[in-house]
């Protein structure tokens, strides 16, 4: 593990994430203070690296953390996932593993 890289992995701002969005080879990590860093690594490798059950891939650019997740709602036919102030694209096809990782059904 790269420690300059992979600082984000420290409790304390594990539980501060609200999400990560990418970013041409870097992600954007917002957090719930409405703080955002860029973050030197592709989602791939930072869906590889963090919890399985507390963060989930829900679109190709977007990675929620799941208890920052308020509801999940449709707007026209789009579904979306509210993250405090944010509405965050969920994609049809990962829409079923996010409901089942929230215990949703």
């Amino acid at each position: 593990m790269d420690n300059k890289k992979e600082w984000f992995l420290c409790p304390a701002v594990l539980r501060r994430i609200l999400y990560f969005e990418s970013d041409n080879g870097y992600s954007l990590m917002v957090m719930k203070n409405r703080q955002q860093k860029v973050v030197d690594l592709p989602l791939n490798r930072i869906e590889g690296i963090l919890p399985d059950d507390k963060f989930s891939r829900v679109h190709r650019s977007y990675l929620v953390n799941n208890e920052a997740v308020s509801a999940l709602r449709y707007y026209g036919t789009q579904l979306f996932a509210c993250v405090h102030d944010y509405r965050i694209p969920v994609s049809r096809r990962r829409g079923r593993i996010l409901f089942e990782s929230l215990d949703c059904l």
